[in-house]
């Protein structure tokens, strides 16, 4: 299996993808792979998915991945590393907010699994089309403001990935049951997840017309966990995704999550993983020792 690292924040390629380009490798980097043309079958930490024209994918730092397809199909590859997101990035316009956007990445990472190829729905696939190309003029031609375009096009691409992933999963579980309000109860904390106020328990009964015993009672019985188990194990996940792929130091972390401060965060973080967040960040440090990981 081949590894390909990339020491710039953005690229964009356009690329037949034949059966050396197609065959086993991962990346140390995040990577979007939109279908220009043909089909095939993209496979992912083996797991199958049929693409076709208009398909996107979205990889992350250490996904195994392949490729098959006759006749030979055109992809636009975005590659891009965290440093996309990093306070400390000088590419982007004072007014863009990184931490929202990287937020949105969050969202992708812990709902993507099962969803991917036709994530972008008919609605969005002209805008979502559209972007993409504008993304690939941006990077062929040497224009003013190309850098922070081209960041802000990737935002654009994933906030509408992120929308569409919201929007499938909520149809299956109505369809799968549409009386079961657990995916409305579990989105509408991932959405709320950094505000304090929105994620109490009688917050969330009152914005979907519950008591909060009934509210407790009910997602207990159709989840398994209580309401607070789940807020502590999406705060779990979170945290695992910023140790790995943020810059931002444990302390903000904590802050952003709304632990009472670092030590909060290390005592929760320890009860479940058995190490702080320190010892996990370093460990992975460890095991990810290339510049993709490194401040820009």
């Amino acid at each position: 299996m081949r590894t390909k690292q990339l020491y710039k924040s953005v690229e964009v390629t356009i690329m037949d993808v034949d059966k050396v380009a197609g065959a086993l490798h991962s990346h140390h980097y995040f990577q979007l792979a939109y279908v220009l043309e043909g089909n095939g079958i993209h496979t992912i930490n083996n797991n199958s998915f049929q693409f076709s024209s208009g398909d996107v994918f979205l990889l992350v730092p250490g996904d195994q991945h392949s490729f098959i397809a006759d006749p030979v199909p055109k992809f636009c590859m975005i590659d891009f590393t965290k440093s996309l997101f990093s306070k400390d990035t000088r590419d982007l316009d004072d007014t863009s907010d990184l931490s929202e956007s990287f937020k949105r990445l969050e969202y992708i990472f812990h709902n993507l699994h099962g969803v991917n190829g036709k994530i972008i729905r008919e609605i969005d696939q002209i805008v979502f089309n559209s972007l993409i190309h504008q993304l690939i003029i941006e990077q062929k031609n040497e224009m003013p403001f190309s850098k922070a375009i081209t960041q802000n096009i990737i935002f654009l691409l994933l906030n509408l990935i992120a929308r569409n992933i919201q929007q499938t999963l909520y149809d299956y579980s109505t369809y799968s049951d549409a009386k079961n309000k657990t995916h409305s109860i579990t989105a509408y904390i991932q959405h709320n997840i950094y505000d304090r106020e929105a994620i109490k328990v009688e917050n969330i009964a009152a914005h979907f017309g519950m008591s909060e015993g009934h509210l407790s009672r009910y997602f207990r019985q159709q989840s398994g966990s209580t309401i607070k188990e789940y807020i502590t194990k999406y705060k779990m996940e979170i945290i695992l995704t910023r140790l790995k792929y943020s810059d931002l130091t444990i302390s903000e972390i904590a802050g952003e999550l709304n632990f009472t401060d670092e030590s909060h965060l290390n005592k929760s973080f320890k009860n479940t993983f058995n190490k702080t967040a320190k010892q996990f960040r370093k460990e992975f440090a460890q095991l990810h020792p290339q510049k993709v990981w490194s401040k820009p």
